[in-house]
């Protein structure tokens, strides 16, 4: 067998290994970049380790409801909403990085995804770094879309290109999310004009609102306030009858945590 029957007989086997985990090529591409696992390193390093590799997911029995498979699947999903927003978006001049992180966070809450463990709290709000560093780059091995970053001034303007192969997001969305589109529209729609300081608010508020019904504590909206200035010194910037504001117009749009 020459050299390059023997990277086609590699490549196959760690796609097998990727189907095993996450059942279709898109999100295996997706989990291992994710991962950062390289599969031209993996292929250097020849057929033994890639045994290796094999007999350890075996021994992990992976099946549909394994942790491995699950957490590829979430991604990807996630993936597959973050196009959405995205394709409605992309040419609102509002629509920037921190707009589009704040909108995928709320669209998870209403898709009840379990992605919360993945963020953290950063000055503008609930932030999943790694999430948002591997989304642009997967965008475009995928085709969607292509991210220009565009300098202006001490600012980047982050611009989200379509790619020719952008319509294939919609099939996994139909399938993912079609029971949650009347929601995720809704979503979507209330927030394309607005501003980043909008969503970043009602973004924050969430996940304080959510973290206190999680807790022993007792709920109270005094409370939530606390919580929400306590977050980050840059919360300042908003004014406390515009904190107060949010948290009515989210119990009247039912955009609260499911315990509420």
């Amino acid at each position: 067998m020459n050299k390059k029957d023997n990277k086609e007989r590699y490549v196959s086997l760690i796609h097998d290994i990727a189907e095993s985990v996450s059942y279709n090529e898109e999100s295996a591409d997706l989990f291992f970049a994710e991962e950062g696992i390289d599969i031209d390193k993996y292929i250097a390093k020849g057929l033994g380790q890639i045994e290796s590799l094999t007999k350890k997911n075996d021994s992990r029995k992976l099946t549909p409801k394994s942790k491995s498979s699950s957490k590829s699947n979430l991604y990807f999903k996630r993936a597959v909403l973050a196009a959405e927003i995205a394709s409605q978006l992309h040419n609102e001049p509002t629509f920037g990085h921190v707009k589009f992180q704040k909108l995928v966070y709320l669209g998870e809450q209403i898709c009840e995804l379990k992605a919360d463990e993945y963020y953290s709290k950063q000055a503008a709000g609930p932030y999943d770094r790694k999430f948002m560093h591997s989304i642009d780059s997967q965008f475009k091995r995928q085709k969607w879309f292509e991210v220009k970053v565009e300098k202006k001034g001490r600012y980047s303007k982050y611009n989200y290109c379509p790619l020719e192969s952008v319509e294939k997001y919609k099939q996994y969305y139909n399938n993912y999310f079609s029971i949650f589109d009347k929601e995720i529209q809704w979503l979507i729609s209330t927030f394309k004009k607005q501003k980043t300081d909008d969503v970043e608010l009602i973004a924050t508020l969430f996940y304080c609102w959510k973290e206190i019904k999680e807790s022993p504590e007792i709920f109270s909206e005094k409370l939530l306030i606390e919580r929400f200035y306590k977050w980050s010194k840059e919360k300042s910037k908003f004014p406390q009858s515009s904190v107060e504001k949010g948290i009515n117009w989210m119990r009247e749009n039912k955009l609260v945590p499911i315990s509420e």
